[in-house]
């Protein structure tokens, strides 16, 4: 039986492995102890929220992340846990601080234009946070030799970091969701008095 290739082009691979090829994975492998495994998750998540419906004629596709937007309010929310869970692997990975602001900083403007009804479905398909953080994610993880390096010992300070800034994505996405139910009540009572 033998292992498909992985893809090293930008674009998300039509198949995802759970196991990595031979060769690979092992101690003195180039992708590294687990490392393939490690950022399979963050993949599968840009893969899912920015890519899963290829639309002909283009090189992009649809993901989940606009279509969850057409659930008012409570898509928005959906978006960002699903994109939450790769700022948690980039922490881990040992990507710098300002790195996980900026992929904070993603999440909180597609989700603050994210309650504009037609034009915040469009912005995600356009923006596409889920790809630009795992691409921030392979960019930034600790590199040595062409391996990935294996994850640092997260000093209480980091833990105190990430927590703290997931908690202002949460509490952003608290304020947007709050927005969203005044945007909706205003659009009702507009449309029906």
């Amino acid at each position: 039986m033998s292992a498909k290739p992985v893809s090293t082009s930008k674009e998300p691979p039509d198949h995802f492995e759970v196991l990595p090829p031979e060769g690979r994975g092992q101690p003195n492998s180039p992708v590294g102890p687990g490392g393939l495994r490690q950022q399979a998750l963050s993949h599968l998540i840009a893969y899912l929220m920015d890519n899963i419906i290829k639309v002909p004629g283009t090189k992009k596709g649809i993901g989940l992340n606009p279509i969850l937007d057409l659930l008012p309010v409570f898509g928005d929310g959906a978006a960002t846990i699903m994109q939450m869970l790769t700022i948690m692997e980039a922490a881990r990975r040992g990507v710098p601080k300002i790195v996980l602001a900026r992929m904070s900083m993603n999440i909180l403007l597609n989700g603050a234009i994210g309650i504009l009804p037609g034009f915040g479905e469009a912005f995600a398909w356009w923006f596409r946070p889920s790809s630009r953080n795992y691409d921030l994610l392979v960019k930034h993880a600790p590199q040595a030799g062409g391996a990935v390096a294996a994850p640092r010992k997260a000093s209480l300070g980091n833990y105190v970091f990430v927590f703290g800034l997931l908690a202002v994505v949460l509490v952003g996405m608290g304020a947007f969701i709050y927005l969203g139910f005044a945007v909706l009540r205003a659009v009702w009572h507009g449309v029906f008095g």
